[in-house]
């Protein structure tokens, strides 16, 4: 095949440098390593890979022991460190709007033609409309946010002598929140001279129990870890609004809040484009079996933004880490496929696997059929962490990468 000039050559865009995003691009630089006709490029507003499994961790860091820059380096991996060997091409940029019908992304610096599209946005804090949520609550879904909250919790520590904490949502990531902020409230009160069992914590939780959805016996297992800690637990309880140092709970209970923490649940972040595209009630798109859009067949949609329902279950699949990376390979090998002129295969679900850490080297490892708690459960968390670094990086950066987190996170434990 004789190589084509730029303008001849087909453009393959993916937008968002998540979990989703990353796998697209690494797979179909891939598939199309030695395949001159193609140019790859991955579009993001940051120039690094967000890990966002241990933001928990990285908003619980001390803040006398650890500087920023550290906890950014710990799970912000340069997106130039990932494609440093392959044929994919990093362009920093918003993304203002995307023109679906022209092949068009208008970004805040240049224009991006695209022959071929992966749309992997993200997604943000889903807010519900409660009142002043948005305006008090702290979220964690940057790395931003969590320096933001561990400054804020030095903040308190050092100059009150006694505050409340709420948590908003006992899922998986108000539950590994939780315990580990439990361990940074005893450093910062130690450092500072003042009483921990002054700084209080509440986790408000709609549900009947921690991780809704979930079996019992693992509610149970998050329960005891926590029961020591003297965490206030609010369960069938609903956060209905938010002000500057409070807390109203069902509509009637106004409780003093000194830092409000929002867990609660995320939504697809609202994707610029100019078609109306079916969306879900979570602003997930809607796609054929094989993640692409029906009247648009070459561009797919991963990660948060894909509304994919379950055959099996009826019920859309969750937005996590796992799933996301299984809807990059997927929409990366069918985009290769398209391109080959083959048929498309249907997109499968993962099977149920959740490792769920609990506070310090504790974690519940949970499948329908086995259930490992205590250090087997986190010795497997930190074994899937180093694999997934793995995957994106050559062996030795990500055994760097991960002998870092651990050395610096562990010092929380």
């Amino acid at each position: 095949m004789g190589h084509q000039t730029a303008e001849e050559k087909k453009n393959i865009v993916i937008l968002g440098g998540g979990f989703a995003g990353i796998r697209a691009a690494l797979d179909l630089a891939n598939y199309l390593h030695d395949d001159q006709d193609y140019d790859i490029t991955l579009i993001d507003r940051k120039d690094y890979h967000c890990y966002y499994s241990a933001l928990y961790e990285a908003a619980t860091t001390e803040h006398r022991q650890v500087a920023a820059k550290k906890v950014k380096r710990a799970v912000a991996v340069p997106l130039a460190e990932i494609f440093r060997r392959t044929k994919v091409r990093v362009f920093k940029a918003y993304v203002d709007r995307i023109s679906l019908a022209d092949g068009k992304i208008i970004t805040d610096s240049r224009i991006v033609p695209f022959d071929y599209l992966v749309i992997a946005m993200g997604s943000v804090a889903d807010f519900y409309g409660i009142p002043n949520l948005e305006k008090y609550g702290y979220t964690l879904k940057s790395v931003e946010d969590a320096i933001m909250i561990r400054n804020r919790v030095e903040e308190i520590v050092s100059k009150q002598d006694q505050a409340q904490i709420v948590v908003g949502g006992g899922g998986f990531a108000g539950t590994e929140f939780v315990g580990e902020l439990h361990n940074l409230l005893k450093h910062e009160c130690r450092d500072h001279g003042k009483r921990l069992e002054n700084f209080k914590i509440m986790i408000v939780e709609g549900a009947a129990g921690f991780l809704p959805g979930l079996s019992d016996k693992v509610a149970g297992l998050v329960a005891a870890r926590l029961a020591p800690m003297h965490i206030e637990t609010r369960f069938t309880t609903l956060l209905t609004e938010a002000g500057k140092d409070y807390a109203v709970l069902n509509n009637k209970d106004r409780v003093p809040c000194d830092l409000l923490v929002w867990t609660g649940g995320v939504r697809s972040c609202r994707l610029p484009v100019d078609s109306d595209l079916e969306r879900d009630r979570k602003d997930r798109t809607t796609t054929t079996d094989a993640l692409n859009l029906k009247i648009y067949p070459n561009i797919f949609i991963a990660g948060d933004n894909l509304g994919f329902i379950d055959p099996a279950t009826k019920r859309a699949v969750p937005q996590t880490a796992q799933e996301a990376i299984r809807h990059g390979a997927c929409a990366a090998k069918n985009l290769y496929r398209l391109i080959k002129h083959r048929p498309l295969h249907a997109y499968v679900p993962g099977s149920t696997r959740f490792i769920i850490p609990v506070m310090g080297k504790y974690a519940i490892f949970y499948t329908p059929n086995l259930i490992i708690s205590g250090l087997a459960g986190w010795v497997i968390r930190k074994l899937a962490d180093l694999r997934y670094f793995a995957t994106i990086l050559p062996w030795l950066t990500a055994l760097r990468y991960w002998l870092f987190e651990n050395n610096l996170f562990m010092k929380n434990d």
